[in-house]
């Protein structure tokens, strides 16, 4: 084993939790699903924006290119999700 493979492991998991939060949150906060739902679609979408953007300065492409292009990736997902009745 790796020095620290445990922490890294759990680190990754604090990561992910703290991740979904605020796709969370909405329902959370709202007493509707429907709209509660939507605002999470679009938390999503915000943050898929700003991780490609993130990740376009890291790989040295253009940030706009790679955050709305997850953008786009995103809103399929979200339309194939509300297509099959989510």
């Amino acid at each position: 084993r790796a020095p620290g493979g445990e922490f890294l492991a759990a680190l990754g998991d604090e990561v992910v939790f703290v991740s979904t939060l605020p796709v969370v949150l909405p329902f959370v906060v709202m007493e509707q699903a429907q709209p509660a739902l939507r605002v999470s679609n679009a938390i999503a979408i915000t943050m898929l924006f700003f991780c490609g953007c993130a990740f376009g300065r890291i790989t040295g492409r253009n940030p706009w290119v790679t955050g709305i292009a997850l953008v786009l990736l995103g809103a399929v997902l979200v339309a194939i999700t509300m297509a099959l009745g989510g």
